[in-house]
């Protein structure tokens, strides 16, 4: 068998390109939708709490959520230092492997420290430690994870229509005239047709088509 020419090496090479660069489409695609399921699922009320007019969520519920979509994490910390007998401060890292991608997220948190009521030494110092790093650590699992972003104002519902919708869209608007279409077009690209009221727009025009 001959030496394979330059043109066949070449041809490999853009082919080995292509595989990758889809096979790296894919996963970001992937990581995408995860996210964004995990962000617009809601966040049981029963798990909802409040202290200080803001809504969180127990450390318990982080982590079930944590070992549902990202069975593989582990939590870190990095540091953790007193604010003289004002507070405890904890800096952890959240690691995770989020389909097939090592990701990590650090954050930090403050606990106050509660005084004795004598005014002489402090009640229990482990509980604080505790409480700041079980906050550092909920903070980081919703902001690397999109848990509870529903609870703590981070939601964004992605009302863009799928690529059937979408497809669907322009089937229909082959079967308009070409100002009804350029109408629809318009509305489409800016949004303002999306998933809220997709059904009925489609009813509408779908009504249209039948009348002409």
């Amino acid at each position: 068998m001959g030496k394979m020419s330059e043109l066949d090496l070449q041809a490999q090479e853009i082919e080995a390109l292509q595989v990758s660069s889809g096979h790296e489409i894919y996963e970001e695609t992937s990581l995408i939708v995860k996210h964004q399921n995990v962000s617009e699922a809601p966040t049981p009320q029963d798990v909802v709490k409040s202290r200080n007019g803001f809504d969180y969520v127990d450390e318990g519920y982080m982590r079930w959520r944590l070992n549902q979509h990202y069975p593989i994490w582990s939590w870190e910390v990095i540091k953790y230092e007193t604010l003289g007998d004002k507070a405890i401060v904890v800096h952890g890292r959240l690691k995770i492997i989020d389909e097939g991608v090592p990701r990590s997220f650090d954050s930090v948190a403050a606990h106050r420290i509660a005084q004795a009521r004598s005014g002489a030494g402090y009640v229990d110092l482990g509980n604080d430690l505790k409480a700041a790093n079980s906050d550092a650590f909920k903070v980081a699992v919703n902001r690397l994870c999109n848990v509870a972003d529903d609870v703590y104002r981070k939601q964004y519902i992605d009302n863009t229509l799928s690529q059937n919708q979408y497809d669907n869209m322009l089937l229909i608007m082959s079967q308009l005239d070409v100002q009804e279409a350029e109408r629809v077009d318009v509305a489409l690209q800016s949004g303002k047709i999306n998933k809220d009221n997709y059904d009925k727009v489609v009813s509408k025009l779908k009504k249209g088509v039948k009348d002409e």
